[in-house]
């Protein structure tokens, strides 16, 4: 992994600002887009490293981005949730969810979905932004981390994590409610954040202090469960997935069994969303460092360090057109990294650029 070029977005820093960016950058053929807290949202050209355009948004984006059919959708520091046309940066269309912690919108069948960390799920046209339906938690206040589950569509029904540790099943059409399941019973910290991830009939969510659960997908009945649970969105390949877990591990686990294959230990901090390719897990920490991770074997062959205390919290974006990786740090910078070939022989430490594990 070699480092391609590094820009800082983040503008001034006020007195006591330490850097809190959690958005994400994006990929569409040529043009990469990411939202921060000081400007708005950004689409450049990653090729040239030049900017293309700016929207400014009051109160910046800490939301993640998804991009569908030429517009971004997204959650401003403003309350809103946005439609944004990605080739010259004007609103489609806004819709005040009163919420500036939204979820990944997630877009199907010519709807946008979302999740606010009120545990408020909405349905909207994706193409108008008119309002179709919400389903509205009633739960008892406790604390909750920053965040919120992206819905997933699967048929006639919208599942999504919420803040009190239920997993929930609502209907396409109307947004009523199907079937619930408890997924966490702690006091502290019971959120289900991460999107749930479909595979054959199983679904696997991970509560953030809990655990990670594997659920039969029409009943929700536990098939198994694995005590390490997260924020993070889990990846799959044939026989395996792969745990971002908020106990500062990433797992490798057997499918069917829960079996764990590797873990591997961050030095400190939480994980970012893993990317995965043929031959390597890829993965920020919250506090200092990038990994490559060996797929096989959980080992590091590569860390880069960008700095005490300002690691990543967004998920990074993989173009493997190119090979090249993108992430936004806490502090604003943004970083474009290139894959390259392994080295022929891999030291037990792990290969580096002038860091070393």
């Amino acid at each position: 992994m070699v480092r391609k070029w590094v820009v800082s977005t983040h503008g001034f820093f006020d007195a006591g600002d330490r850097g809190t960016e959690y958005s994400n950058p994006v990929l569409s053929e040529n043009t990469l887009v990411f939202g921060n807290r000081t400007q708005g949202l950004v689409a450049m050209y990653p090729a040239i490293n030049q900017q293309r355009w700016v929207l400014p948004i009051k109160g910046g984006v800490i939301s993640e981005l998804a991009i569908e059919k030429g517009s971004i959708y997204f959650g401003g520091g403003d309350g809103f949730l946005y439609s944004v046309n990605l080739e010259n940066g004007r609103v489609n269309w806004r819709y005040d969810v009163r919420n500036n912690s939204i979820s990944r919108p997630t877009i199907s069948g010519g709807r946008v979905f979302v999740t606010t960390s009120d545990d408020t799920v909405y349905s909207f046209d994706a193409s108008t932004g008119k309002w179709l339906w919400h389903y509205r938690r009633r739960s008892a206040q406790s604390s909750t981390i920053l965040g919120a589950s992206s819905p997933l569509v699967d048929g006639n029904e919208v599942l999504a994590g919420l803040s009190d540790g239920f997993l929930v099943s609502l209907s396409l059409p109307d947004g009523q409610l199907k079937w619930e399941r408890k997924l966490h019973q702690s006091t502290k910290f019971t959120d289900v954040d991460a999107h749930p991830l479909l595979d054959n009939g199983v679904l696997y969510v991970p509560s953030y202090d809990g655990a990670l659960y594997a659920l039969k997908r029409q009943s929700g009945e536990v098939i198994w469960r694995f005590d390490a649970g997260g924020t993070k969105d889990v990846v799959l390949d044939d026989q395996r997935l792969f745990l971002p877990s908020s106990d500062g591990s990433i797992y490798a686990l057997q499918k069917n069994s829960a079996k764990v294959l590797w873990k591997f230990e961050l030095d400190r901090g939480v994980p970012t969303q893993i990317v995965q390719t043929d031959r390597y897990i890829i993965v920020g920490s919250s506090f200092q460092y990038l990994y490559v991770l060996d797929k096989e074997t959980g080992k590091g062959v590569y860390r880069y360090n960008v700095g005490y205390d300002s690691g990543f919290s967004g998920s990074p974006a993989f173009d493997p057109a190119t090979q090249r990786l993108y992430l936004l740090s806490h502090a604003g910078n943004l970083y474009a990294f290139q894959l390259r070939k392994p080295p022929r022989k891999i030291f037990a430490h792990g290969q580096t650029d002038g860091f070393r594990f």
